[in-house]
């Protein structure tokens, strides 16, 4: 009887010290409003981390809605002498806000909620927890609705020449204008000569580089995820020597919208992370491990000159193009870049959009033809190219006048060219 009237008094005073401590315990708070980013925010989508995205969350007893979008701080340009904030693209592919409607449970020192969902683009699941404090979001099972670019990963075109005309080019230009009055001469080969002429200039202006040469440079593979992930293998001289480098998943995203158009979303941050300081985003070659997922295998490429990157960007005419060129593609990135996509000759090529394309032609051309090292780099290279030779009596003048002819272009295509990888 005593081991039993023991235990019963040590039950109870066990309730009274949980009840105790239940009353002292601050009650769990609604989440008025808030808005979560940077260290007060944990975000992973299908199982990888997706930094630089904000989330808002309102809530109303055990309801809340989260809205979930990216912004982008152009201070991280100043060097390019940019400033403010601009939307970035979302979280889910297919839209720059994406809302959720949570149901909240309280959970200790948390609210927890869980659910699924789907917009125009996507399906998938989510769970997580927040309080005043922080959040927690695991976008799940994410998958595009529409089937994604088959197959799935691709390599940049090659540069061939064939009886001394090129016959591939990873980047392209395809113009036609309206006639100029006065004016009795073709100037569509002159443009698109630059696309491979050697105008970039590069080691302290003792070597150049024409933009399709970059491009087979230092770009590897695209590869196109079925849950809207785009990653890109890449040369990165991070470190002093060249090497492999592999942006992260959850930077670059893309939709199918139809057979013939695709929408990327790019996280800026990203971006000029894998650029301007030459993949600081991006994975070491040695972490490379894709031969059984479809990436680029390490060790398939002979490093190139290291530097290539970072000195077209620290010439002049390359900060003056490449600044000229942010002006059209900053406020494209919330809603994303649209292509037109079409398979010809066993390639896959990516043209951006028209509108887009006739303002980056003006920025990017504009600025070349008005840098006199650049014109004399043009008129070096035509002049020792039997193939190009014959532009060159009336080169000073189609120089002069592309800038107006562009004015009046009636069509472009402008963009990349690929072939499958392993073909």
């Amino acid at each position: 009887m005593v081991m039993k009237h023991t235990t019963v008094t040590g039950l109870l005073s066990l309730l009274v010290m949980a009840s105790c401590s239940n009353y002292n315990a601050p009650d769990l708070q609604p989440i008025k409003e808030k808005t979560f980013s940077g260290d007060n925010l944990v975000l992973y989508y299908n199982g990888e981390p997706m930094p630089n995205k904000s989330i808002t969350i309102v809530q109303d007893g055990d309801k809340a809605t989260a809205k979930l979008f990216g912004e982008f701080d152009l201070s991280q340009l100043s060097a390019l002498g940019l400033s403010g904030t601009i939307p970035a693209p979302g979280v889910l592919p297919g839209e720059e806000t994406s809302t959720l409607d949570l149901s909240m449970k309280a959970a200790g020192e948390y609210w927890d909620f869980t659910g699924s969902g789907e917009n125009n683009a996507c399906t998938f699941n989510y769970k997580g927890y927040a309080n005043d404090e922080k959040m927690a979001l695991f976008l799940s099972d994410v998958k595009l609705k529409t089937p994604g670019i088959s197959p799935e990963v691709w390599k940049p075109a090659p540069l061939t020449v064939t009886d001394g005309v090129y016959s591939s080019l990873p980047f392209f230009v395809n113009w036609q204008y309206e006639p100029l009055p006065d004016v009795d001469f073709d100037l569509t080969p002159y443009l698109e000569a630059l696309s491979t002429t050697p105008i970039i200039p590069v080691y302290n202006n003792t070597a150049y580089m024409s933009l399709s040469q970059a491009i087979s440079l230092l770009l590897q593979t695209v590869a196109f995820k079925n849950d809207g992930n785009v990653i890109v293998t890449y040369i990165s001289t991070v470190g002093g020597a060249s090497h492999i480098a592999q942006t992260l998943p959850n930077r670059f995203m893309y939709v199918v919208e139809s057979p013939t158009r695709v929408r990327v979303y790019i996280n800026p941050t990203a971006l000029f992370g894998m650029i301007l300081v030459a993949g600081s985003s991006g994975t070491p070659s040695e972490d490379i491990k894709i031969i059984g997922n479809g990436m680029y295998p390490s060790g398939h490429i002979t490093p190139t000159e290291p530097g290539v990157l970072e000195a077209i960007l620290k010439s002049e005419l390359g900060k003056k193009v490449a600044k000229s060129a942010l002006s059209v593609i900053l406020p494209q990135l919330a809603n994303g870049l649209l292509f037109d996509v079409s398979e010809s000759d066993n390639q896959l090529h990516f043209c951006i959009d028209n509108q887009v394309a006739m303002a980056l032609l003006q920025q990017i051309v504009t600025p070349l033809l008005a840098d006199d090292e650049a014109v004399k780099a043009i008129v070096a290279y035509i002049e020792n190219d039997a193939n190009l030779k014959p532009l060159l009596p009336l080169l000073s003048k189609a120089l002069e006048l592309l800038p107006e002819a562009i004015e009046r272009t009636n069509h472009l295509e402008l963009g990349l060219a690929f072939t499958p990888y392993g073909k």
